[in-house]
């Protein structure tokens, strides 16, 4: 059983924040995660990779996998690719249209 740190008082995790730092860095500020789950590998600093799906204010969908970057020493989102069709792909999801609503995107 993996156990997930934490959250802060914005409920968000370690590995959420570390994230949400990430997308900033490629010009994403506001946005909404979904179908996000650890992957029982432990990354340096003692964060667990994540990946899941990140929606953009505009509707554009990416996947991520936060992970390790060793020649950077640093963590990084990698993959990190636009999702095609993302509407369709995920019409049925009641993550993805929370994450819309969130957004203000319906």
């Amino acid at each position: 059983m993996s156990m997930e740190p934490a959250p802060d008082s914005g409920g968000h995790s370690p590995e959420r924040r570390a994230v949400g730092d990430l997308l900033r860095v490629r010009g994403i500020g506001r946005h909404a995660l979904f179908l996000t789950q650890s992957e029982g590998t432990r990354l340096p600093g003692g964060l667990e990779a994540l990946s899941g799906f990140v929606l953009e204010p505009g509707g554009r969908v990416h996947r991520f996998w936060l992970a390790w970057d060793e020649g950077r020493r640093a963590l990084t989102l990698s993959p990190f690719a636009p999702v095609e069709e993302a509407e369709r792909a995920f019409a049925e999801d009641a993550e993805y249209q929370a994450a819309r609503r969130a957004l203000g995107l319906g």
